[in-house]
């Protein structure tokens, strides 16, 4: 760290944070305009991992530093969603479903992208047979042949649906595939994620309802915590344009530099122009007060000068017990949506203890964007 002074103009800040690939060539780009920077990895989890490489300049050289990031020679493809970018979206043919799909047809069709729809059943017969038991194989593959040709044809039925709804212009014009899979549900979405390279997995809660939600939660929260993709939760009472006039949000930061790679990727996913955000800060017990404040300034910092077209405020909210101040504090801001990074180390588990950290699931039907980082 720089022990020079906060008044000197050739003390090192940071100017952004990308995969090391992008890093270079952005240094490579400065350079060429004449301005010194160095190279800090930041992933100091996984040093290996290119993923989190910051770029420092002199302060003295920030305006023309910025003005080479915000020309068209620079623009970081590592956190910006590419034309034709892939969305799946894991299907019950439910409401639920039919929620997801209202969201994901439209993020694809505002990247000129694509769906996948995925459908997984299990045969629970399949978990008993015994490998010496030949007649029990047999009734177990009869089984599997009902259970597919059920499941091809509700697929089908729903596919119809949604281009009849197309047809209605209820439902955003792009193409889309379907994928039927045996298996246990979340782990036929990471795997299908893997295989279509998904930028964004568009998944049905049950919000505050009580029906179905530990089947329902208890697949999304699994593919929440495994996913290396951007993960987008749908209450099922969520308003349908809720998420296309989005002007609320909460982000949730362990204020450390990692988090500004989630909002970098979340900022080009979404359109955030005139967005107001709250950043509620999830600290670690063992960070000092000074520690504390001078990170949430530096992050509020970065916020301001990298997004000024958005209102950033930090917020303290209490994270304990059964959520009840951050329901109510979601409620009287109006929140369109919940933003919280999501790395190996699991933010879930630092924002709530491990018997409810999959609460904010259920404890409200605000729509929840995990971000990877």
């Amino acid at each position: 760290m720089s022990t020079q002074s906060n008044n000197d103009p050739n003390r090192l800040i940071t100017l952004a944070i990308h995969t090391y690939d992008h890093a270079v060539i952005l240094k490579s780009r400065l350079e060429q305009a004449g301005i010194t920077s160095v190279l800090h990895n930041v992933n100091l989890s996984e040093p290996v991992v290119s993923a989190g490489v910051r770029v420092r300049i002199r302060e003295k050289d920030l305006p023309k530093a910025l003005a080479v990031v915000e020309s068209e020679q620079f623009i970081p493809v590592s956190t910006t969603p590419k034309k034709g970018m892939k969305v799946l979206i894991p299907v019950d043919f439910s409401d639920y479903s039919i929620k997801s799909c209202l969201v994901g047809f439209e993020y694809a069709q505002r990247y000129n992208g694509s769906v996948v729809l995925l459908h997984a059943y299990m045969n629970a017969e399949r978990k008993f047979a015994l490998p010496f038991s030949s007649d029990k194989y047999d009734r177990v593959g009869i089984a599997d042949s009902t259970l597919r040709s059920k499941a091809l044809l509700a697929m089908k039925d729903f596919r119809s649906k949604l281009e009849k709804m197309i047809v209605d212009q209820q439902l955003a014009n792009v193409s889309f595939e379907t994928a039927v899979r045996e298996g246990v549900a979340e782990q036929c979405v990471l795997n299908c994620a893997e295989e279509v390279k998904a930028q964004l997995i568009v998944m049905g809660t049950a919000g505050t309802s009580q029906k179905e939600r530990a089947a329902l939660g208890s697949v999304t929260a699994e593919v929440l915590d495994a996913c290396k993709f951007p993960i987008m939760a749908i209450p099922k009472n969520t308003e349908a344009d809720r998420l296309a006039q989005i002007k609320n949000v909460v982000f949730f930061s362990n204020l450390i530099p990692n988090d500004l790679l989630s909002f970098d990727m979340f900022s080009h996913l979404l359109s955030v122009k005139g967005l107001k955000v709250s950043i509620v800060p999830v600290v670690e017990k063992r960070n000092n007060a000074t520690y504390t404040q001078e990170a949430k300034q530096q992050l509020m910092n970065y916020c301001t000068e990298h997004y000024p077209q958005c209102e950033f405020q930090m917020t303290e909210v209490a994270l304990e017990g059964n959520l009840d101040e951050f329901q109510k504090f979601t409620n009287e801001k109006n929140i369109d949506l919940i933003v919280i990074p999501n790395k190996k180390t699991n933010i879930f588990a630092r924002l709530f203890n491990p018997s409810i950290a999959h609460k904010v699931l259920f404890c409200s039907d605000t729509p929840l964007l995990v971000v990877p980082v």
